[in-house]
Parts: C-alpha cells; sequence; structure tokens
C-alpha cells in the first residue's frame, strides 16, 4: 500500500472511530494518553484536508454540531476514501455549525 493509501486508510479508520460512540469510549478508557499521541501521530502523517476533516469532525463532536449516529450514517453514505468524500465532509460539517444555534458567552 501506498504512503498516500496509508494516510488515507488512517483517516477513514479515526472517522469511522469517531462515528462509533462505543469505540470512542472505549478508546477513552484504554487510556487517554495513547488516544492523543495516536491521534498525533496520525494527523501529522494526513495531507492537509484530511487533517482539517478529522479536526473539523472532532470538534463539531465535542461541540455537539453532530453526534456519532450522524456521523455514522453520514460516512456510511458517502465515500470518504476518495478526495470528493473528504471534500463533502468539510461541507457538510461546515454546515451543520452554521444550523447549530449561536450560544452567547456569559
Amino acid at each position: 500500500m501506498s504512503e498516500g493509501a496509508d494516510a488515507t486508510q488512517q483517516f477513514f479508520e479515526f472517522a469511522t472511530e469517531f462515528a462509533d460512540g462505543e469505540r470512542w469510549q472505549l478508546l477513552r478508557a484504554k487510556g487517554w494518553d495513547d488516544f492523543e499521541e495516536r491521534l498525533a501521530e496520525t494527523i501529522g502523517d494526513l495531507p492537509v484536508r484530511r487533517r482539517q476533516a478529522l479536526v473539523m469532525l472532532l470538534f463539531s463532536l465535542v461541540e455537539g454540531f453532530v453526534d456519532p449516529p450522524d456521523v455514522r450514517a453520514w460516512i456510511d453514505d458517502h465515500d470518504l476514501l476518495s478526495d470528493d468524500g473528504i471534500e463533502a465532509m468539510i461541507a457538510w460539517l461546515r454546515l451543520r455549525r452554521a444550523e447549530a444555534p449561536e450560544v452567547s458567552p456569559d
């Protein structure tokens, strides 16, 4: 498998982990330090747009713009192994953020 294909597969594996709420919890339970290290290493190896999509996905989950079942359904309907699929994910996450209610700082 080529280096580009490896990065594409790594992105896909992380995206699907984030989309699976149960596995997300298990990842944290196994050790947050290990998860942080693995995520940092993977992000560093990804092409820029995949890195952007992964960070956007992570923050969208944390901020509640999407939830794991939404992400899983979206991933199941799209090809995240292609550049077009990555662009579609970025557009979808931007739309979800734009649709989210604004929270006023107190």
